[in-house]
């Protein structure tokens, strides 16, 4: 990752959860690498303008959080996916749910953050 191949660090942290499924520091980087895949194939301007005119389409609220993710805004990223949980239903609703699960990966586990976020997802679903 240090050097930029993604692709490379996606093969070595596989290889390493291959041999030890579930390793929580692998599984939280391979997450962060996907997260950096998906914003560098991104066009920001373009996943900006969307997410402002489509505030319940979970796809373009989804790229904006993971810009707000790569850019260190954990809570903005969160807050982001909540609300589209709060807002939408059926299938819309479990692909952000699934969206924000992926999110709270890259964090590690215990993070307050997360923590909070975990809390108010529970209190949309249920």
């Amino acid at each position: 990752m240090d050097i930029g191949d993604l692709n490379g660090a996606t093969n070595a942290l596989e290889q390493v959860l291959g041999d030890v499924p579930g390793h929580p520091v692998a599984k939280a980087w391979l997450a962060q690498v996907e997260l950096f895949k998906r914003v560098n194939s991104y066009d920001q301007a373009k996943v900006r303008r969307s997410a402002a005119e489509s505030p319940d389409d979970p796809d373009a609220q989804a790229a904006m959080a993971d810009i707000e993710m790569a850019n260190g805004q954990i809570e903005a990223a969160f807050d982001r996916m909540l609300g589209v949980v709060g807002r939408a239903g059926g299938q819309e609703k479990d692909k952000a749910r699934l969206r924000l699960l992926s999110l709270f990966e890259i964090m590690p586990p215990r993070d307050p953050r997360v923590t909070k976020a975990r809390g108010k997802l529970s209190s949309l679903l249920f």
